[in-house]
């Protein structure tokens, strides 16, 4: 992790992968990876709610209940551990974590995916089953074909090794400001949003407005404090975090990427 994140850009990716390009990635379930339990976060001390149990309709862009289960967070045992890790390296920084989602089941999943090809259909100039698909695909992982049995049909979340998460004060849990909403289905959610346009003024007459840059900093400090304890960041979405899944195998830029070493994931379908 650099000395001081919040001044380190994040990597850019012209074309990244979305969510409808890592199920090609084998899953190795021999791996004794795959047979962690799932755990409850707030035993690890990690601060979170789930976003979509919310209830007071405080949860743009739904604005709505979409789960039924409880609003504790759960995720694989090597997650929590990896999480708790963060904490001890943002505590300087007077921020911790907070969880928005983790393990999410298929019937989330299936109202997460319509929700976004409705959005599609609403905001697309052609909006063809084709187009709705894969502007959906930025956002969400398709449901629609899940097997249990079947690895190429398994959404990220559901495997307990994906984590949604931001950051807040550490003293009154005031959430810091990123620059858009959770699950905002708009360029604004990509993770290299700000430092294109960081890009763009630099060397400018103006400076970057305040708030832009407030949300650039936070941004790389939840990147690099992630990425640092050996997460790898989904690139359309700031928030997003994997271990140990296919999509983490599709955008790690450590260990398996490396020349000679099997591409698999370990997280398969979670109990």
């Amino acid at each position: 992790m650099p000395t001081d994140p919040r001044n380190c850009p994040i990597p850019l990716h012209r074309h990244p992968p979305t969510a409808l390009d890592y199920s090609r990635i084998p899953v190795d379930l021999s791996d004794p990876k795959s047979s962690e339990p799932l755990v409850d976060l707030a035993d690890y001390g990690i601060a979170g709610h789930d976003y979509y149990a919310r209830t007071d309709g405080l949860n743009a862009p739904y604005n709505r209940t979409l789960s039924p289960a409880s609003p504790n967070i759960h995720c694989r045992s090597s997650l929590a551990t990896m999480l708790v890790s963060v904490n001890e390296t943002l505590a300087s920084y007077g921020v911790e974590l907070f969880v928005l989602n983790g393990y999410r089941s298929l019937e989330v999943q299936s109202r997460l995916w319509e929700f976004f090809i409705e959005q599609a259909r609403e905001v697309l100039k052609v909006p063809s089953d084709e187009n709705c698909i894969a502007f959906a695909g930025e956002y969400c992982s398709d449901p629609d074909a899940f097997d249990a049995a079947d690895p190429h049909t398994w959404p990220t979340h559901i495997t307990g090794g994906a984590i949604d998460t931001t950051l807040r004060v550490r003293e009154t849990g005031e959430l810091l400001f990123m620059g858009s909403i959770f699950d905002e289905p708009s360029t604004l959610s990509h993770t290299q949003h700000f430092e294109m346009e960081f890009n763009q003024y630099k060397g400018g007459v103006h400076p970057m407005p305040a708030s832009h840059a407030e949300a650039l900093r936070n941004r790389r400090l939840l990147y690099w404090s992630m990425t640092g304890a050996g997460f790898a960041n989904y690139p359309y979405e700031w928030w997003h975090f994997d271990w140990g899944t296919q999509m983490w195998v599709v955008n790690s830029t450590t260990g398996r990427r490396s020349p000679g070493n099997p591409q698999h994931a370990w997280y398969g379908v979670a109990s």
